[in-house]
């Protein structure tokens, strides 16, 4: 995987045409940028270069760019789960925010 930008892209490898194919995944349900090339240095360069076009596009045309993870995440607990993280987080003295936060940032690294 590639970052820039906040933007991150998977490549795969096209043995059929001696290419590489890159797409941005962290921008919502639909792509934002594909590009290829046929080495890696190319890759980043096209990489940088549609990303960098995708937010000029957006700024020329007056429209807010698709951004990569926001930070909000609505998540269904169900009731009883719900009852027990907001006490839990009552318990440790932290806001219900801040303790799913700590309890998904132990559970990642």
């Amino acid at each position: 995987m590639m970052t820039y930008k906040g933007y991150t892209a998977t490549v795969e490898f096209d043995d059929s045409v001696g290419r590489l194919h890159g797409r941005v995944v962290n921008s919502g349900p639909y792509p934002i940028a594909t590009f290829e090339a046929t080495d890696v240095d190319g890759l980043h360069a096209e990489f940088q270069r549609s990303v960098d076009e995708y937010l000029l596009s957006c700024q020329e045309d007056g429209v807010e760019p698709q951004r990569p993870f926001s930070g909000k995440l609505n998540v269904r607990l169900g009731p009883e789960l719900h009852q027990s993280i907001a006490r839990s987080a009552t318990e440790s003295g932290l806001s219900l925010n801040k303790w799913i936060c700590q309890a998904l940032e132990k559970s990642v690294t």
